[in-house]
């Protein structure tokens, strides 16, 4: 059965996260001179780190004692902000690594926010991807580009970006490598994504008697829909299970001590309102079903495509966010998929 792809950087949350990350009043340890209270003050009003620091530095000659006192309370007051942490490697790709965040810490203190901010991303989804550069099980090739991509070209591109004047052509060349660069390595980061949720979802050793017990009830209902619907209705159902069994194993095995997804009541959506979505449209006339324009002015098995597709998507993003240890987008669609599946339920037009 075909799988649908999802696009890499499609993201209809990422703008609202970079505005709440912005918003708040933390230190920015990525651009720290010392603790990242000035950096952290400069995100939060929108103004240049240097003017912060120069002012901080000004203030000085006038109440030395006060200045210091306001940047130590400040710095034991306002919380670090998330950093993803460096992955549990070999001794060898650990000091890559390394390297590789020694000239990332450099584009922060030398780079516009803007761009230093497009570097972090990219390296934090090399950190992500680091421990499967080991992964015997994957295909040479594989592995072969992700450490090309990840650990040669990055670092060349910063290079190149921090010893060029941002206004010519090698700095505007390496900055559109960058871009290149960088969704290479998220479409790589969601491939990895892919495999470990079909790898979860379909392994019968990694499935719980929970898990088990779901797809034991859903199997009547999906063999009962590949009768009555196409097959785009089908590889989403196959998708949605995929991804609920992957965060429904993370929820019963405790996986991530970190993220906790019980509050989004991921198996209510299991065990309730899919199979009662999926009885919905079966409760109808194959005639009616497949034909019949609703009041929506969509027939049945559309309505039904459109609502499915909006969970897989709603699934993707928390699976995503959670492969990410991401805590600020788990939040966010945790709450978004708790709010639209768990607390409410579909019902077909009239």
């Amino acid at each position: 059965m075909p799988t649908m792809g999802y696009p890499e950087t499609a993201d209809p949350f990422r703008p609202l996260r970079i505005m709440n990350a912005r918003r708040r009043l933390q230190r920015n340890r990525q651009r720290r001179r010392l603790a990242g209270v000035c950096a952290g003050i400069a995100d939060y009003f929108g103004v240049d780190v240097t003017l912060v620091r120069f002012l901080f530095v000004l203030s000085v000659f006038f109440s030395f004692s006060l200045t210091v006192w306001i940047y130590l309370a400040l710095w034991l007051l306002l919380p670090a902000g998330p950093e993803t942490p460096m992955p549990d490697v070999s001794w060898r790709l650990s000091r890559e690594l390394k390297r590789i965040e020694k000239l990332v810490r450099k584009a922060h203190r030398r780079l516009p926010a803007s761009i230093a901010d497009d570097i972090q991303e990219t390296f934090d989804v090399i950190k992500l991807i680091a421990p499967h550069f080991e992964n015997i099980a994957l295909a040479p090739r594989t592995v072969d580009s992700l450490r090309e991509h990840a650990l040669r070209r990055f670092p060349s591109v910063l290079k190149h970006m921090l010893s060029c004047p941002e206004n010519l052509p090698p700095f505007k060349r390496a900055q559109l490598e960058l871009a290149e660069l960088k969704g290479q390595l998220q479409r790589a980061a969601n491939d990895l994504l892919d495999q470990e949720i079909h790898r979860t979802a379909w392994n019968a050793d990694l499935i719980s008697p929970q898990v088990r017990l779901w797809k034991e009830r859903l199997a009547p209902l999906r063999e009962t829909l590949r009768q009555r619907a196409g097959e785009n209705t089908l590889c989403l159902l196959q998708q949605i299970e995929e991804k609920l069994a992957f965060l429904m194993e993370r929820t019963e095995s405790g996986a991530d001590d970190l993220f906790d997804l019980t509050p989004f009541e991921v198996r209510k959506i299991a065990f309730d309102y899919l199979p009662d979505t999926v009885n919905q449209y079966l409760q109808l006339p194959p005639s009616m079903a497949r034909s019949q324009k609703l009041s929506s002015g969509k027939t049945a098995e559309e309505s039904l495509n459109d609502q499915l597709n909006l969970l897989d998507h709603a699934l993707h993003d928390l699976a995503k966010s959670l492969f990410e240890k991401d805590a600020q987008g788990l939040l966010v669609h945790g709450r978004f998929l708790k709010e639209k599946f768990a607390e409410q339920t579909f019902r077909l037009s009239d």
